[in-house]
C-alpha cells in the first residue's frame, strides 16, 4: 500500500543524518515526539532554574497562607486539600484515569513486545526491526504515565507536564489514526496493525486518554487578580472544551429559564473576572485614553492593540479560516456521492459511507468554526462597549459644560449674521451635545459593535472567492476563468455603492443626534411643555426632525436593495458566462453532476458575494460611527487644564503671586467658548465674557457676598474659579487661583441632587459622622422636613429631585456643601429658592454657625440686606461682566431703608414657627420612587407584534400582506425551479445526444428565470422597505404622543433616562433590526416549509424524518426563547442606568468636578456598566447554544438524507443532486427561523391624560374673562395618594392681583397643578363660567399660563421661545421684553456682545443663560401668550429686586384687561400691594382678604410673616397703598 507520507518523506531522505528507512516508520513519530518534549520541558526547566531564587519564595508563601487557618489533620483532609489544589475532586479524577490509562498502554505495549520478540525474524537491513519500533512505543507510553504523574503529583508542574502529555498522546493517536482507521473507509488497503490482537483494545484507551478526557475534564479557574478572585467562578471559567464548543456550560440557564416565567439578573451567571471593567480599563486605557499616556493615533489603531484586542482579532482570523475552508467539506462530499450514483454504484477506492460522513462533519465543523468566531467576537463586543462606554464617560468629565447653541439654525430676522466659520467649529464641537452623547454610547456603539466583522470582508470574502475558483476549475477547467472576469468586471458598481452609503450614513447619523437632542430636550423640559399646552408644537418639532432623519433611512434602505439586487444579479451572470464558456466555447456536457457542482459552487460564490455587500454596509457605518466617537475624544472643547493651549494657565506659577493660597484673580478675562477670543465675530454672535481688572482676591476664613444685577455674570465669576471658563490673560503676570489641597464644596443655583436617597445625596460619598450629620440637618433647616416622608432622609429623591421641593432641593444642596471637609465653599444664591423666615434661619444657625466657623465662603446673592450681616467682604458686578466695586462690607454705602437683622426678632420669629405638613410626592416606607422597569415575561407579547404587523400594514393590511408574501413565494418557487432546471438541463445529456441540445435554449430559460427572480425581489423588498418606513414613522410618533400625552405623576416616577432609551435605542430597533428581522423570519419561515416541501416530494417516505427533526427544532427553540426573551429584555433595561448615571453626571458636571468626585462617579459608572456587561455576556452565548443545536440537527438531516438515497434509493442522480442540495439549504434556513426574535418595548400602554375631544372644545371667543371659582376642591397625586388639598372654596373676579403666600409644603404649588389639572381633583373649577374637567386639556393649558420657579426654555432662537407658534409680530415680541424689563437693564451698561435680542440664539434648557435672565424671558413669554389667568410660582426668586420692581409695575400696568394674577412669593415685597391675599396651610386655606384686611387680625397668618420680616413698615405701607416702591432698599 503506497503512503502519501512515505512518498513525501522520501525525496530528502538523501540529505538527512538518519537513514531514509528511520524516518519513514511511522511508528517512530510518537517516540520522537517525546524527545521533542523532553528537550523542551528541559528547557523550561533551566529558565525556571534562572529565576528561582526571585520567584520560589513568593510561591510559597502564597500557597502556605492560603491554608495556615486550618491545617488538614488526617489522611482524608490531606488527600481532599491535595484536591482542592487541582480545582476539586472532578479535575483530579479525570487526571488520576488519564495517568491509569497511559500506564494501562505501557503495560499492552510491554505485553505485545515481550510475547513477539520471540516470534520476530530478522527484518530487512533496509527497515528498523520491529521490536525497536514497538520498543519506541512503549517508552512513548511510559514517558506519557510519567508526565501525568507528575501533573498529579503536585502543583508547580501541573499544566506543563499536563500539555506536553496531551501533545504527545495526540500525535500518537494521529499516527494510529493514519495506520489503522484510515484503511478502512477504502476498498483497497487494511489496517497496518492488524497483525496485533490487542490493537482496538490499544486504540480504545488512546481515544480516551487523547481525545475523550481533554475534551470532558473540567478547567482550573485561574483568577485574573490572585488577590481579588472571583468568590464564585462563571461556569464558562471552568467548563471542559467540549462544554465551551458545544456550550452546554448554559445548559442550567436555558433550563431554569424553562421552569419559571422570568429570569432575573441575579439568577443569570456572575460575570467572569476577565470581563470586569475596572480590570479592563486598567489594562487598556493607557493604550486607549491620550490623557493616560495613549498614543494619539486614530481610535481603531489603539483598539487593534495586542494588549487591547488584537490576540482576540488573531483567534478570529484562524477561525474564520477553518471556517471557509469547511463550506467546501459537504459540496465535496455531495459531488462524490453523486458521482456514486451517477455511475450506477461503481466500486471506489473510498467508502460512500466516509463521503457521508463527511457530508455531516463538514456542516458541523463550519459550525464550531463559526460559532466560535462569534463567541470570541461577541466577547470582544462587550468588552469593547464597556471600554468605549468608560472611555466616553471620562472625557466628558473633562469638558467644558458650554452653552451648546445651534448654530445653523437662522433665525426669523434679517439681522441674523452668523459666522460660517464659527458655525463649522460649532459643529465639530457637537452642537447637539449632550443627544450627541447619548448617541455615541447607544446607536454609535451599536453601530460600532456591527462593523466588527471587518475581518469577514478583508479575509473570508476573498479566501472564500479563491477557493470557490480554483475549486470551479478543477471541474470546469478554464471556464471558470471567464465567470472571474466576469466578476471582476462588474465588481467597481457595488464599490461606488459603498462609498454612497458611506455619505449616507454619516447623514443619516446626524439627523439622528438632531432627533435625539430633540427628544432629549423635550423630556428635559416636558414638565414646562405639559404646563403650557404645547405637547403638538412639540410633537410636531420631533416629527419634523424624524421625517428628515426618515428620508436618510429610505435612502440607506434603497442603497442596500441596490447592493442586494447587484450581487444577485454579479452572481448568476457569472453563473451564465461560466456555463456559456464551458458549454459554448469548449463544447463540454453539463451533465447532473458538474451541474449541481457548478451550482452550489455559485452558491457559495453568491454567499461570499452577499456576506460582502452587508458586511461593507455594516463596516462603513461602524467606520462613521468610529470615527465619531474619535471625532469626540479629539475635538471637543476641554476645560484648559486638560488642552496644551498657550491660555492653559489654571495654577498660576509661584512667582506671579504672593502666595499659593491666595484665592482671587488679577487682570483676567473669562469666555464660556474658545472662540470667544476670536474678534472676528459680530456683536450679536459673540460670547459673553467675565472682566476682572487690577487684581482681587478673596479674604480666606470669612464670608464674601458676590452682587449685581440680573446677568452681570455673578455665576461666571464662581464658575472661573473653579476653572470651568476659558482664562484668556489680559497682560504677562495675568492670573486667577483657586487653591484646592483643602477641597471644593460648590452649590449652584440649579440644585444639583441625585436619583439616590437623601442622606446618600448629603453625605456624597464623604465618611460618615453622625453628630456631624445631625448638625448639619438642623443648620440646614431639613429636620422638620425629613418628618414629612415616612422613610425620612433615606427616602429616594428622585431624578432631578422631583420627590422635593425647590427650597427642599436647594437645603440639600446647601447641606452637602457644609457636610463636607472642604475649606473653601462656593454658593450660587443659596437663598432664592428660601422664605424669608428660612432664609433667616440658613443665615443664623448655618453660615454663622461652627460648621462654617474658619472657612471661606464665597456667597452670590441679591438678598444682601439678609446676608450682610453675616458677611465680610463685598464684590459687585456690572451688566457687561466687569467689577464694579468691591470692599469690605463695612465700606458698602447702605441706603436710609437697610434692613437690620435683630437676632432677638429671629428668636420670637421662629418660637411661632408651626408644624409644617406636607406630601409633595407619595413615597412608600422604603422610600422608593422610582418605579422598577417593567419586564414583560415569557414571549414576545401578541400586543407588541400587533403593534408592529398594524403599523406595518397601514390602511390596507390585507393587499399589503398578500402581495408581499406572494413575491416571497414567487421568487423562493423560482429560485428551487432554476436548481431543479439545471439538474433537468444536465439529465438531457444521458438519454440524448449532445448535438441534439439546445444549449441556447437552456441558458435562455436560465437567464429568464433568474431576471423573473430578480425583479420579483426587488419588487416584493421595496414594498416591504415603504411599509417599514410607514411602521417607523407611526410607531415613533404614537410613542412620542404617548409620553408626552401620559400624567405628571407618570413622568415624576419614570427616570428620563429611561425614556430616552426607549425613544432613542428602541426606535432604533424598529428602524433597522427589528424591520429585518421580521422579513427574514417570513422570508425563511416560507423558505423552511418550500424546502421541507420539495424534499417531501421527491423523497415521500422522509416525511417522518423531515417532521422528526422539525419537532426536535421546535423543541430545542421552546427552551432557547423563554430564556433568551427575559435575557435580552433584562438587557435593554441594562442600559438605562448607564444613561441615567451620565446623564446625572453631566447634569451636575460642575459641582462633580468642585467636589473632585471624578474618581467616585467612574467608579459608580464601572460598576453600572458591569451589571450590563454580565446581561450582555448571557445574551449572546445563548445565540450560540441554539445555532450548534440547530446545525447539529439538519447536518443530521442531511446525513440521513444521503445514507437513504445511497444504500436504499433508486432515485435518478439528478433527482438526488436536487434533493441534497435543497437539504443542506434546509439546515441553514432552519436555523435562521428559530433564531428570529422579534421585542419592542415601549410606553404606549401608560398612564395617560385625558385625550381631546370635539366636545371638550371651549367656545371660539372663551375666555373672555379671568374669573375663576373653585367650589369644593380637592387633590392629590395619586389615586391611591393621600390628599394634599382639602376642600377649598374660593372665587377670583377677573383682573385681580392674588398673592398665595405659606409655609413650605402647604399646598402652594399643588393648588397651581390642580387649576391646570394636572393632578387629580375632586370637586370644580370654573373659568370663565365654564368647568374646566369639561375643556381639553390642550385647550385649557393654553389658555393659562403658568411661571415656574426654575423656567425651561427650548433651543433655538429668542424669537422661538417667545412666539413658538408664529403668531406675533417682532414688534409684540419686543415690547414684551421691554415690559419686563429686558431692556432697561441691558441700557444700563451692557456691551454689544452680552445684549440680547430676538436672534439671541438659546441652548438647550437656557443654558446660556442665567437662572435670572430665564426668568424674565418666562415672563415676558407670559405676556405674549396673552392668557386671561397668569399664575407666577417664585417667578422672581432669582432676579435683583430693582428688577423685580420693573417686572411687578410691567404686571400691573401693561398686562391687558381682565387678566387675573396669581403670584406665589417668599418675597412678601412682591405680593403685599395684592388686591387679595391667599394664606395656604397644610392644604387647606387658612385666611383670603385683602392685606389691609388681613394685617390688622390679630394672630394671623399674614401679619405674623409680616411681623417677622426686617422690611416690616414698608410692607404695611405697601398693604395700606401709601408705599411709592416695592424694591427693596437693599438694592445698590
Amino acid at each position: 500500500m503506497e503512503r502519501p507520507l512515505q512518498t513525501v518523506l522520501r525525496q530528502p531522505a538523501s540529505n538527512l543524518l538518519l537513514p531514509q528507512p528511520w524516518l519513514t516508520e511511522t511508528l517512530l513519530i510518537p517516540f520522537y515526539a517525546s524527545v521533542a518534549s523532553f528537550a523542551l520541558l528541559c528547557l523550561h526547566f533551566l529558565a525556571r532554574l534562572t529565576f528561582w531564587k526571585q520567584r520560589e519564595p513568593n510561591d510559597d508563601n502564597k500557597v502556605s497562607n492560603g491554608h495556615s487557618q486550618a491545617q488538614p489533620s488526617g489522611i482524608f483532609d490531606k488527600f481532599e486539600k491535595h484536591m482542592a489544589r487541582f480545582g476539586g475532586s472532578r479535575i483530579f479524577c479525570y487526571m488520576f484515569t488519564r495517568m491509569i490509562g497511559c500506564l494501562s498502554l505501557f503495560g499492552l505495549t510491554s505485553y505485545t513486545l515481550l510475547s513477539a520478540h520471540d516470534q520476530a525474524a530478522d527484518p530487512p537491513a533496509d527497515i528498523p526491526p520491529p521490536a525497536w519500533t514497538k520498543a519506541a512505543i512503549s517508552i512513548t507510553y511510559l514517558y506519557c504515565t510519567l508526565l501525568c504523574l507528575i501533573s498529579v503529583s503536585g502543583l508547580r508542574w501541573n499544566r506543563v507536564t499536563r500539555n506536553h502529555a496531551v501533545c504527545v498522546l495526540l500525535v500518537t493517536f494521529a499516527v494510529y489514526a493514519y495506520r489503522d482507521i484510515w484503511p478502512l473507509a477504502t476498498s483497497t488497503e487494511h489496517p497496518i496493525d492488524a497483525s496485533d490482537e490487542l490493537l482496538w483494545i490499544k486504540v480504545t484507551i488512546l481515544v480516551i486518554v487523547a481525545i475523550i478526557i481533554p475534551l470532558v475534564i473540567p478547567r482550573q479557574y485561574v483568577p485574573v487578580d490572585p488577590e481579588n478572585p472571583m468568590p464564585e467562578p462563571n461556569p464558562e471559567l471552568t467548563a471542559s472544551w467540549l462544554s465551551l464548543i458545544s456550550y452546554t456550560f448554559l445548559d442550567s440557564i436555558i433550563f431554569a429559564g424553562a421552569k419559571v416565567s422570568h429570569l432575573t439578573p441575579e439568577e443569570l451567571p456572575p460575570l467572569s473576572d476577565s470581563d470586569w471593567s475596572k480590570d479592563l480599563k486598567n489594562r487598556t486605557f493607557p493604550l486607549l485614553d491620550a490623557f493616560q499616556g495613549a498614543k494619539k493615533h486614530h481610535l481603531f489603531f489603539r483598539l487593534m492593540h495586542p494588549n487591547v484586542f488584537g490576540k482576540e482579532y488573531i483567534i478570529l482570523a484562524v477561525a474564520l479560516v477553518i471556517q471557509a475552508l469547511s463550506r467546501f467539506l459537504a459540496p465535496t462530499a455531495i459531488n462524490r456521492i453523486l458521482y456514486y450514483l451517477e455511475n450506477d454504484k461503481p466500486d471506489t477506492n473510498i467508502q460512500p459511507w466516509f463521503w457521508i460522513i463527511f457530508l455531516f462533519v463538514g456542516p458541523i465543523l463550519n459550525s464550531l468554526s463559526t460559532q466560535w468566531y462569534t463567541f470570541v467576537g461577541s466577547r470582544v463586543l462587550v468588552r469593547a462597549t464597556a471600554l468605549l462606554t468608560q472611555l466616553v464617560f471620562e472625557h466628558s468629565l473633562r469638558i467644558r459644560m458650554k452653552a451648546e447653541v445651534d448654530k445653523d439654525e437662522k433665525g426669523k430676522g434679517k439681522d441674523v449674521d452668523v459666522d460660517a466659520t464659527e458655525s463649522e467649529k460649532t459643529k465639530k464641537g457637537g452642537e447637539y451635545l449632550t443627544g450627541k452623547i447619548n448617541n455615541l454610547i447607544t446607536s454609535d456603539l451599536e453601530q460600532i459593535g456591527e462593523g466588527r466583522e471587518f475581518l469577514d470582508v478583508a479575509l473570508t470574502v476573498p479566501l472564500g472567492l479563491i477557493l470557490c475558483i480554483l475549486w470551479l476549475y478543477k471541474v470546469l477547467g478554464w471556464s471558470a476563468f471567464v465567470g472571474l472576469v466576469t466578476m471582476l468586471a462588474l465588481f467597481p458598481i457595488p464599490g461606488y455603492i459603498a462609498k454612497k452609503v458611506k455619505s449616507v450614513q454619516e447623514n443619516k447619523m446626524k439627523k439622528s443626534d438632531a432627533r435625539v437632542q430633540e427628544i432629549t430636550e423635550a423630556i428635559s423640559v416636558i414638565r414646562m411643555v405639559k404646563l403650557f399646552g404645547w405637547e403638538g408644537e412639540v410633537a410636531r418639532r420631533i416629527e419634523e426632525k424624524r421625517e428628515e432623519e426618515l428620508k436618510w433611512i429610505l435612502y440607506s434602505k434603497a442603497l442596500q436593495l441596490c447592493n442586494n439586487a447587484l450581487n444577485f444579479f454579479i452572481t448568476h451572470v457569472t453563473m451564465l458566462t461560466t456555463y456559456f464558456a464551458y458549454t459554448v466555447l469548449m463544447h463540454e456536457q453539463l451533465n447532473g453532476m458538474y451541474s449541481f457542482i457548478v451550482c452550489n459552487d455559485i452558491r457559495l460564490t453568491s454567499v461570499q458575494l452577499l456576506r460582502f455587500s452587508p458586511a461593507c454596509t455594516m463596516i462603513i457605518q461602524g467606520k462613521v460611527s468610529l470615527d465619531r466617537l474619535n471625532d469626540f475624544l479629539k475635538e471637543t472643547e476641554l476645560l484648559d487644564e486638560f488642552t496644551a493651549t498657550e491660555f492653559a494657565i489654571v495654577r498660576p506659577i509661584a512667582e506671579t503671586i504672593s502666595s499659593a493660597d491666595v484665592i482671587g484673580f488679577k487682570d483676567a478675562t473669562f469666555s464660556w467658548h474658545i472662540e470667544a477670543a476670536s474678534e472676528s465675530l459680530t456683536p450679536s454672535s459673540r460670547p459673553f465674557k467675565l472682566r476682572v481688572d487690577g487684581e482681587l482676591t478673596f479674604e480666606k476664613g470669612g464670608i464674601t457676598l458676590i452682587v449685581g444685577p440680573t446677568g452681570c455674570g455673578k455665576t461666571s465669576m464662581l464658575m472661573a474659579l473653579l476653572g470651568e471658563m476659558h482664562f484668556i490673560p489680559s497682560t504677562v503676570d495675568s492670573w486667577f487661583n483657586l487653591p484646592r489641597e483643602g477641597g471644593i464644596a460648590y452649590a449652584p443655583q440649579e440644585s444639583w441632587v441625585q436619583n439616590a436617597t437623601i442622606r446618600e445625596n448629603i453625605v456624597f460619598g464623604s465618611p460618615f459622622d453622625e453628630e456631624r450629620y445631625q448638625k448639619v440637618l438642623q443648620q440646614c433647616a431639613l429636620e422638620q422636613d425629613l418628618l414629612l416622608f415616612d422613610a425620612g432622609d433615606k427616602t429616594e429623591i428622585g431624578e432631578r429631585g422631583l420627590t422635593l421641593s425647590g427650597g427642599q432641593k436647594a437645603r440639600v444642596t446647601l447641606a452637602r456643601a457644609v457636610y463636607s471637609s472642604a475649606d473653601i465653599i462656593l454658593l450660587d444664591d443659596i437663598l432664592a429658592a428660601l422664605d424669608v423666615h428660612t432664609s433667616k434661619w440658613i443665615i443664623k444657625e448655618c453660615l454663622r454657625g461652627d460648621l462654617i466657623r474658619g472657612r471661606t465662603v464665597i456667597l452670590v446673592t441679591h438678598n444682601v440686606a439678609l446676608a450682610s450681616p453675616v458677611a465680610d467682604f463685598i464684590v459687585s458686578l456690572g451688566l457687561d461682566g466687569s467689577m464694579t466695586t468691591s470692599s469690605t462690607i463695612s465700606g458698602v454705602p447702605r441706603s436710609d431703608g437697610m434692613l437690620e437683622l435683630d437676632v432677638e426678632d429671629e428668636k420670637e420669629a421662629l418660637s411661632k414657627t408651626e408644624e409644617e405638613i406636607v406630601q409633595a410626592k407619595e413615597t412608600n416606607s422604603a422610600g422608593k420612587l422610582i418605579m422598577a422597569e417593567e419586564v414583560a415575561e415569557g414571549r414576545v407579547s401578541r400586543k407588541s407584534v400587533k403593534l408592529f404587523l398594524s403599523a406595518l400594514g397601514g390602511k390596507h393590511p390585507i393587499i399589503f400582506f398578500t402581495l408581499w408574501i406572494l413575491g416571497i413565494l414567487l421568487s423562493d418557487w423560482v429560485e428551487m425551479l432554476k436548481i431543479w432546471f439545471l439538474g433537468y438541463w444536465g439529465s438531457q445529456y444521458e438519454t440524448r445526444p449532445a448535438s441534439e441540445i439546445n444549449v441556447a435554449f437552456y441558458l435562455g430559460v436560465f437567464a429568464a428565470l433568474t431576471l423573473f427572480m430578480l425583479i420579483v425581489y426587488c419588487s416584493s423588498y421595496l414594498y416591504y422597505v415603504l411599509a417599514a418606513m410607514h411602521a417607523s414613522r407611526s410607531i415613533h410618533n404614537r410613542l412620542i404622543n404617548s409620553v408626552l400625552g401620559t400624567t405628571l405623576r407618570w413622568l415624576d416616577e419614570t427616570p428620563a433616562s429611561r425614556i430616552v432609551t426607549r425613544c432613542t435605542q428602541d426606535i432604533q430597533a424598529v428602524d433597522g433590526p427589528l424591520a429585518a428581522a421580521y422579513v427574514e423570519l417570513v422570508e425563511v419561515g416560507l423558505t423552511v416549509i418550500g424546502r421541507m416541501g420539495i424534499v417531501i416530494i421527491f423523497i415521500p417516505i422522509f416525511i417522518f424524518p423531515a417532521l422528526g427533526i422539525a419537532f426536535m427544532a421546535v423543541y430545542t427553540s421552546n427552551f432557547y426563547l423563554k430564556a433568551q426573551m427575559a435575557v435580552k429584555r433584562e438587557m435593554s433595561n441594562a442600559k438605562a442606568p448607564l444613561l441615567a448615571h451620565l446623564g446625572a453626571a453631566i447634569a451636575g458636571l460642575t459641582s462633580v468636578r468642585a467636589y473632585g468626585a471624578q474618581e467616585a462617579f467612574k467608579t459608580e459608572s464601572l460598576k453600572r456598566i458591569d451589571q450590563y456587561s454580565r446581561v450582555a455576556r448571557v445574551t449572546y452565548n445563548l445565540n450560540r447554544w441554539i445555532s450548534v443545536r440547530i446545525d447539529v440537527l439538519g447536518a443530521t438531516f442531511s446525513t440521513s438524507l444521503a445514507i437513504y438515497l445511497v444504500y436504499a434509493s433508486s432515485t435518478s442522480a439528478a433527482n438526488s443532486g436536487f434533493t441534497l442540495n435543497i437539504a443542506v439549504e434546509f439546515t441553514m434556513w432552519l436555523l435562521l427561523l428559530v433564531r428570529f426574535s422579534n421585542d419592542f418595548e415601549g410606553y404606549l400602554d401608560i398612564e395617560h391624560e385625558p385625550e381631546s375631544t370635539e366636545a371638550g372644545k371651549p367656545p371660539a371667543s372663551w375666555p373672555t374673562s379671568g374669573d375663576l371659582r373653585v367650589e369644593k376642591l380637592s387633590a392629590r397625586y395619586s389615586k391611591a395618594g393621600p390628599k394634599v388639598l382639602h376642600d377649598i372654596s374660593f372665587e377670583i373676579k377677573s383682573g385681580e392681583r392674588i398673592g398665595v403666600v405659606g409655609r413650605t409644603g402647604s399646598g402652594k404649588s399643588s393648588l397651581t397643578l390642580a387649576l391646570l389639572r394636572c393632578i387629580i381633583i375632586e370637586g370644580t373649577i370654573f373659568y370663565d363660567g365654564l368647568p374646566t374637567s369639561s375643556i381639553n386639556l390642550d385647550a385649557l393649558r393654553s389658555h393659562i399660563t403658568i411661571i415656574p420657579q426654575i423656567p425651561e426654555l427650548l433651543s433655538g432662537t429668542l424669537r422661538n421661545n417667545l412666539d413658538p407658534f408664529d403668531q406675533h409680530t417682532d414688534a409684540t415680541l419686543n415690547d414684551a421684553l421691554e415690559d419686563v424689563g429686558l431692556f432697561s437693564l441691558q441700557s444700563e451698561g451692557t456691551s454689544d456682545e452680552g445684549r440680547i435680542t430676538l436672534n439671541t440664539k438659546i441652548a438647550s434648557a437656557g443654558g446660556n443663560l442665567s437662572v435670572g435672565q430665564r426668568q424674565i424671558i418666562a415672563l415676558a413669554r407670559a405676556i405674549v401668550r396673552q392668557s386671561k389667568v397668569l399664575i407666577l410660582d417664585e417667578a422672581t426668586s432669582a432676579i435683583d429686586y430693582k428688577t423685580d420692581a420693573v417686572i411687578q409695575n410691567a404686571l400691573r400696568n401693561r398686562l391687558g384687561q381682565g387678566v387675573t394674577v396669581l403670584t406665589i412669593a417668599h418675597r412678601l415685597q412682591t405680593i403685599m400691594d395684592a388686591d387679595k391675599i391667599l394664606v395656604l396651610d397644610s392644604g387647606r386655606i387658612a385666611e383670603f382678604d385683602s392685606p389691609k384686611e388681613l394685617l390688622k387680625k390679630e394672630g394671623g397668618k399674614l401679619k405674623s410673616l409680616v411681623d417677622e420680616s426686617g422690611d416690616r413698615e414698608n410692607l404695611y405701607q405697601m398693604a395700606e397703598g401709601t408705599s411709592t416702591s416695592s424694591s427693596s432698599p437693599d438694592d445698590f
